[in-house]
C-alpha cells in the first residue's frame, strides 16, 4: 500500500492480569509519532487491542492504514472472527459473550472510515518497529503500574570533577521520594568535604566553592542516612552510570564490604530510556525541559537538588501515558496525567475566510453509518440519535 500511513503496535502486561501497557508507533512522510499509556489491572490482549484502538481513534480517515501487530488476538479477531461475533450479538460459536467484547465493539467504531491493510508479524524477532512498539509498551507498564506504596527515589550528584577514579569525589547528593507516583515532600539533601580541590571546570557548572565545603560533613557521616533514605527503593537517576559510578567508590571508600547500589535494589536511567524514544536528539536536562514543557527557570547552575525535583517531573512526564497526536505535525503534547490534554491553537485575524464545505452524499451516509454503529454498542443508544 503506498502513500500510506504505517502503523505499529504492541501491548505488555506484567502478570496476566497485572499493570499492561500499550504503544504505537507510526511513520508517515518522513515524521515518526510514539504514544503509550497504560492501566493498573489489564491483560495482554486488552492491551493489544487497546494499541489499535488508540492508533485508529487518533488518526484521520484521509490517508490508507498498513497497520502491522504481533498479536494473533487481534489479527485473527479482525480478519476472521469480528464479522461472525457482530452477526451472533457478539457472542462466539459456543454462543457464549465475547471476552473483551467492550473492546472489540469500540475497534468496530474504529475502524469506520478508515481504509486499513493489516500485517502480522512475530514478536520479538528482530523487527524493528515492532521492537520500538514494544518498548513503548513496556513504558506504559511503568507509568501505570500501581503497586501498593511502590517507592521511588529521584537522585542527582555533584562532585569535583568527573572521574573518581582520578580522585574526584561527591560534593552534594540530593533526592526527592515518589511514593505511587506521587511527591511526598520527603527529600534528602547534603553538601560533602570531599578532602580534594573542586575541578574549575566543575565549579563552572554548579558553583559550589572549596570554601563553601570546608565545614561540610564528610561522607563517611552521612552515609548511614543517606542508605536509611534509599533503603527499599527504586532509584531514578539520569545517566545513572556517572552518579552510581562516584556513590559507590564513596561507599567502598566508607566500607570496603557495604553493598553497592545496585545490589541494593533496581535503577532506571532516564537518559537511556530519553535516548530510546528520541533517537538522534539531545536528551540531557534542560532539552528534555523544553520538550516535554517542564519549567527550569531557576537551573541557572546545576543543583542536585533542584536537578533531583526536575528530574521528578520529567520522569512522570516521560512516563505518564498517552500524548495527542496531529498526523503531518512536528510536535506533540505530553500528558503527564489520565485527563485529557486541551490544546488551544490561536487563528491569525489577517487569515483568508475559510470556505465553507458542505457534506455531500457519501460523507453524510458514512456519518449515519457511525451513528448505526455506535447505537448498535452501546446500551443506552446514540445520544445524537435520540436528539
Amino acid at each position: 500500500m503506498s502513500d500510506c500511513v504505517q502503523v505499529f503496535t504492541d501491548g505488555a502486561c506484567k502478570g496476566n492480569p497485572g499493570a499492561g501497557g500499550w504503544g504505537v508507533f507510526w511513520r508517515y512522510n518522513g515524521v515518526e509519532k510514539e504514544l503509550c499509556g497504560g492501566e493498573p489491572k489489564t491483560t495482554n490482549n486488552r492491551m493489544e487491542l487497546m494499541a489499535v484502538i488508540v492508533a485508529l481513534e487518533t488518526l484521520d480517515h484521509s490517508v490508507p492504514i498498513e497497520l502491522t501487530t504481533d498479536s494473533q488476538y487481534v489479527s485473527r479477531g479482525v480478519n476472521e472472527w469480528m464479522q461472525k461475533w457482530k452477526r451472533n450479538g457478539w457472542r462466539n460459536a459456543n454462543r457464549e459473550p465475547v471476552k473483551n467484547r467492550d473492546l472489540w465493539q469500540r475497534l468496530d467504531i474504529a475502524l469506520i472510515g478508515h481504509r486499513v491493510r493489516w500485517r502480522w508479524v512475530k514478536g520479538h524477532a528482530g523487527h524493528a518497529e515492532n521492537e520500538r512498539a514494544d518498548r513503548l509498551a513496556n513504558q506504559g507498564v511503568i507509568g501505570h503500574r500501581k503497586v501498593s506504596n511502590m517507592r521511588q527515589i529521584v537522585l542527582d550528584t555533584e562532585t569535583t570533577g568527573l572521574s573518581f577514579a582520578a580522585g574526584d569525589r561527591v560534593i552534594e547528593i540530593g533526592c526527592v521520594e515518589l511514593i505511587d507516583r506521587q511527591l511526598t515532600g520527603k527529600v534528602f539533601h547534603c553538601y560533602l568535604q570531599p578532602d580534594c580541590k573542586v575541578n574549575p571546570d566543575a565549579l563552572k557548572v554548579h558553583g559550589i566553592t572549596d570554601a563553601f565545603l570546608a565545614d561540610k560533613p564528610r561522607f563517611a557521616e552521612i552515609a548511614e542516612e543517606f542508605l536509611h533514605y534509599i533503603d527499599d527503593a527504586e532509584l531514578i537517576i539520569h545517566n545513572a552510570p556517572f552518579d552510581t559510578g562516584f556513590l559507590n567508590h564513596e561507599l567502598r571508600l566508607w566500607r570496603a564490604n557495604t553493598p553497592l547500589l545496585h545490589e541494593r535494589g533496581s535503577v532506571i536511567d532516564t537518559l537511556d530510556m530519553a535516548r530510546k524514544r528520541h533517537p538522534g536528539q539531545q536528551n540531557n536536562l534542560n532539552a528534555l525541559c523544553k520538550r516535554y514543557d517542564v519549567d527550569n527557570s531557576r537551573r541557572d547552575l546545576h543543583g542536585a537538588l533542584l536537578d533531583a525535583e526536575i528530574l521528578a517531573a520529567l520522569y512522570l512526564a516521560m512516563t505518564g501515558g498517552q500524548v495527542t497526536l496531529h498526523l503531518g505535525s512536528q510536535s506533540f503534547t505530553p500528558n503527564t496525567s489520565d485527563a485529557p490534554v486541551a490544546v488551544r491553537h490561536f487563528l491569525n485575524k489577517e487569515r483568508a475566510p475559510l470556505p465553507v464545505i458542505y457534506a455531500n452524499a457519501a460523507s453524510c451516509a458514512a456519518h449515519d453509518a457511525r451513528l448505526a454503529a455506535i447505537a448498535a454498542a452501546s446500551d443506552d443508544g446514540c445520544l445524537w440519535l435520540k436528539e
